[in-house]
């Protein structure tokens, strides 16, 4: 059987009038970015723990539920639309990280998501994996 290694955290936070699940490994450490973590479709911040799992440990490490997946709030919609992704993510790195670059880690949709987010806001990428 699996046996996690870094225990996460969560939380919810509102962003955008959504009750949004985040999930949390390691903490804000000074001099380090924090590393945002987004999943792809059909897929919830969890599935992220055996990535997290074989990282060095230290890292203050951030991975939403998006809207309508996990326990994020679906809204009183049906249908998702990139800007709302993107809109999201905006508001989850302003909550967590003001101001400044952050690294961005996205999975499937995550990563189309987040290569998107990296052309519209340049400035608060430090490095992008896809």
């Amino acid at each position: 059987m699996y046996q996690v290694k870094y225990t996460s955290r969560t939380q919810f936070i509102r962003l955008r009038q959504l009750n949004y699940h985040v999930r949390e490994w390691g903490t804000p450490q000074p001099g380090q970015l924090p590393l945002f973590m987004v999943h792809g479709w059909m897929d919830v911040s969890a599935s992220f723990q055996f990535v997290v799992d074989a990282m060095q440990a230290g890292r203050h490490i951030i991975a939403p539920d998006w809207r309508g997946y996990g326990l994020t709030d679906a809204g009183e919609v049906d249908t998702f639309w990139y800007p709302d992704y993107l809109a999201d993510l905006d508001a989850l790195i302003d909550h967590y990280q003001p101001e400044g670059p952050i690294d961005l880690l996205g999975h499937s949709m995550g990563g189309t998501v987040v290569c998107m987010y990296a052309g519209i806001r340049p400035e608060r990428i430090r490095r992008l994996i896809n």
